[in-house]
C-alpha cells in the first residue's frame, strides 16, 4: 500500500495500483469520534441523570446522533477534500439508521450485551 498526493490535499490510498473508493481513518477522524463517543455516551446521560431523566433516552438521541456525525465529517471533510456532499449525507444517514437500531436493541431489548 502506497500513500500518494493527488489533486491537493486529497491522499487516496493505492493497493496494486487500484485506488480505494473509501479513505482510512487518521488520527484526527479517530480522536473526534473518540470525542463523539465520550460526549454522546457520557457527558449528556450525566445531564441527564442529573435532571432525574431517564438516560437510555439520552444514550438512544445523542450516542448515534454525534457518532455519525463525526463519521460523516471525519470521511468527507477530514481525510478527502470533499466537504458537505451528497456523500456527506448518505454516510451520516447510514450510520445514524444503523447505531440507531443497535442503541435500541441495546437499550430496550437487551440483545447485543
Amino acid at each position: 500500500m502506497k500513500m500518494i498526493g493527488i489533486g491537493g490535499d486529497t491522499k487516496e490510498m493505492l493497493t496494486n495500483g487500484k485506488k480505494r473508493a473509501i479513505p482510512g481513518f487518521s488520527v484526527k477522524s479517530s480522536l473526534l469520534i473518540l470525542l463523539a463517543g465520550l460526549v454522546g455516551g457520557i457527558i449528556f446521560p450525566y445531564f441527564f441523570y442529573e435532571l432525574h431523566w431517564d438516560t437510555r433516552i439520552a444514550v438512544m438521541l445523542f450516542l448515534p446522533a454525534l457518532i455519525s456525525a463525526a463519521i460523516a465529517y471525519g470521511q468527507c471533510c477530514i481525510e478527502t477534500d470533499a466537504g458537505i456532499c451528497k456523500r456527506f449525507w448518505i454516510i451520516l444517514s447510514f450510520s445514524f439508521f444503523i447505531l440507531e437500531v443497535l442503541s435500541y436493541f441495546w437499550l430496550y431489548k437487551g440483545l447485543i450485551f
